[in-house]
C-alpha cells in the first residue's frame, strides 16, 4: 500500500512539472505577456492540471481505501458479534439460572461501572469503549457451567462438600474455553479478553480467600471484581431451589459487611450509592 502511494505521487509530480515546463516555454516564446499576467496564466493552468490530478490519483484512492478498510471494521465487528451471540447461547442453554439474570447483572455491572467513573476510581480503565464492552460479555461470567454435569448444576438441595468443589471448577473451564476462542479477538482490551478475566476471577475475593487461583486486591482484574458484586446481589435477592429471595435491604447490609473482605471497598461504594438503581433494576426483571 505504501509503494502504490509513492507511485502516485511520482507520477503526479512528473505531470506538474512538465506542465509547469510547457507553461514557461509558451511564455519564452510570447515576452510580451506582462509578469504579473504570466504569474496569473500560470497559477490557472496549474489549477487545471493539479486538481483534477490530485482528485483521480490521491483522493480517489485514498476514500476507496478508507472505505474497504471501514468495510472490513464492521464485517470483523459483525463476526465478533455472531461469536459473542453463539457463546452467550451457549451458557443459557447451560446455566441454572434464568435469562432475567443474565439481563439484570449486565444492568448491575453497566451501572457499577459508570458510577465508579463519576467518582473518579479507575478512570484509566473505565472508558466508554470499556463499559459497553463489560456490559456486553458479562452474560459468559458462567459459560464455564457448560463442564458441570447435570446431577450437580440442576440439584435441587445444597451441594455437599464435594460437589461443590466440582462446581467451584466452573472459574477455570470458563476461562479454558474462552482462551480457545480468543484468537478470533484480536484486541488486547476486547470483548473475549474482558470476558476471560470475568469468567476465571468473578469468585476471587478481596482479601485473597476466593477462587480459583486465590488472588487479592488489586490483582483481581477489574471486571471480575465489578460482575463479583453484580453477581453476588443478585443471587442473594433472587429465589432459589434450596432459599428465598433476600430483601434489597438484607443483600445491602450483607454487601457491606464484606466490604474489603470479599469486595474492593470502593466498589461497595458505588454500590451503596446507586442502591435505588439496583433495587430498580431487580424489580423491573423481576422473576414471574
Amino acid at each position: 500500500m505504501k509503494s502504490k502511494y509513492i507511485k502516485i505521487w511520482l507520477t503526479t509530480s512528473f505531470i506538474i512539472v512538465a506542465a509547469e515546463s510547457l507553461i514557461m516555454l509558451v511564455f519564452w516564446l510570447m515576452p510580451s505577456i506582462p509578469p504579473l499576467i504570466q504569474a496569473l496564466i500560470d497559477s490557472v493552468l496549474l489549477s487545471l492540471i493539479v486538481v483534477p490530478l490530485t482528485y483521480w490519483l490521491v483522493f480517489l484512492p485514498l476514500t476507496k481505501s478508507s472505505h474497504n478498510l471501514y468495510t472490513s471494521n464492521q464485517q470483523l465487528v459483525g463476526t465478533q458479534d455472531q461469536a459473542l451471540s453463539l457463546l452467550i447461547g451457549l451458557a443459557a442453554v447451560r446455566d441454572n439460572e434464568t435469562g432475567l439474570h443474565i439481563v439484570r447483572t449486565m444492568n448491575f455491572v453497566r451501572t457499577l461501572a459508570e458510577r465508579l467513573k463519576e467518582m473518579g476510581h479507575y478512570v484509566a480503565q473505565l472508558d466508554d469503549d470499556f463499559i459497553h464492552i463489560l456490559y456486553k460479555v458479562s452474560p459468559l461470567h458462567d459459560i464455564g457451567k457448560v463442564g458441570i454435569p447435570d446431577i450437580i448444576l440442576n440439584k435441587e438441595s445444597r451441594l455437599s462438600e464435594d460437589e461443590r468443589v466440582i462446581m467451584m471448577t466452573h472459574s477455570a473451564i470458563g476461562a479454558s474455553i474462552l482462551n480457545a476462542a480468543k484468537a478470533s479477538f484480536d484486541n488486547e482490551r476486547g470483548m473475549i479478553a474482558t470476558a476471560i478475566e470475568i469468567a476465571g476471577s468473578h469468585h476471587e475475593k478481596w482479601d485473597g480467600t476466593g477462587y480459583p487461583n486465590g488472588l487479592q486486591a488489586e490483582d483481581i482484574p477489574l471486571s471480575a471484581r465489578i460482575m463479583s458484586l453484580a453477581d453476588m446481589y443478585d443471587a442473594l435477592t433472587s429465589e432459589r431451589r434450596y432459599k428465598a429471595a433476600w430483601t434489597h435491604e438484607q443483600a445491602v447490609q450483607e454487601i457491606v459487611k464484606m466490604k474489603g473482605v470479599a469486595f474492593d471497598p470502593v466498589i461497595v461504594d458505588a454500590f451503596v450509592l446507586e442502591g435505588d438503581q439496583f433495587k430498580r433494576i431487580a424489580n423491573d426483571f423481576k422473576e414471574n
